[in-house]
């Protein structure tokens, strides 16, 4: 091979090289806040792990964090966008300027998981339901209880921030009760605890989602869509191949632990 063909040759794989190292340093990290672990937000999740936002561009970072910390999260710009839509809802009906984009969830896949001794949602009055804190989503569905059922105002909602916190808080006398999201509901079958209600079915609201703020959709305009377009792919990926999701979920619940709160697109 003489020279000038292998000079050819150099170019072409420096070329190629080069090629490469600008598409990854082209790929656009976007930070995604989520709450515990709960199938609420599978779609999304499974649009990750799927490589439906890594083949759009993105390098995605799911980062865990108590919902009540979202909103001032995503209007300080510290994430781009949040799967909890209930807290920047509430701040945009206040004024804020976000807005809630996507649903992956319109139906609550949390359980009302309760002592195995108490046999119906009355049995819980003037006792001790558990949530995550006090202005979210677990608080007001356990006010939804306390109204619907009439459990009077000596029913009380203690914090344990994690769903594994709130199971061992029943399991040691701490708690009657408490919302746990599935599927670590099937965990506090396995304590020794009762499942006793679905909350979907008394309550009907959206759960999970995506928000952004108005200058993202604004002056980024395009990203959003393609976000909205990965995130739909993984909810139609979710819907019709349900063994493949099974599958996730399963894996996904066996190495649950210190790795799952974070997650980054392949």
């Amino acid at each position: 091979m003489g020279k000038r063909a292998l000079a050819i040759v150099f170019a072409c794989l420096l070329t190629a090289f080069l090629g490469v190292g600008a598409q990854a340093q082209s790929r656009n990290k976007i930070r995604i806040a989520t709450g515990g672990p709960s199938l609420s937000y599978f779609p999304i999740y499974a649009a990750v792990q799927k490589g439906f936002f890594a083949r759009r561009g993105f390098d995605v970072e799911m980062i865990q964090m108590n919902a009540t910390l979202t909103a001032a999260a995503l209007l300080n710009h510290a994430i781009d966008y949040t799967i909890i839509p209930s807290a920047i809802a509430t701040a945009a009906a206040r004024g804020a300027p976000a807005k809630v984009i996507f649903f992956a969830s319109v139906k609550l896949q949390h359980t009302l998981v309760v002592r195995p001794d108490i046999g119906s949602v009355t049995d819980l009055a003037g006792k001790r339901i558990a949530a995550t804190g006090f202005g979210n989503l677990l608080a007001y569905e356990i006010q939804f209880l306390i109204d619907r059922y009439k459990l009077g105002p000596k029913t009380t909602i203690v914090t344990a921030q994690s769903a594994l916190d709130r199971l061992i808080a029943i399991q040691k006398g701490l708690a009657d009760g408490a919302i746990i999201p599935a599927p670590a509901d099937l965990k506090g079958e396995e304590m020794g605890l009762k499942r006793l209600l679905q909350m979907g079915t008394v309550l009907q609201i959206p759960q999970a989602g995506l928000a952004a703020i108005d200058e993202k959709i604004k002056i980024k305009h395009g990203e959003v869509i393609e976000v909205l377009k990965a995130s739909i792919e993984g909810l139609d990926f979710t819907l019709t191949q349900p063994e493949e999701a099974t599958a996730i979920i399963g894996m996904d619940g066996a190495n649950s632990g210190s790795s799952r709160p974070k997650h980054t697109s392949p």
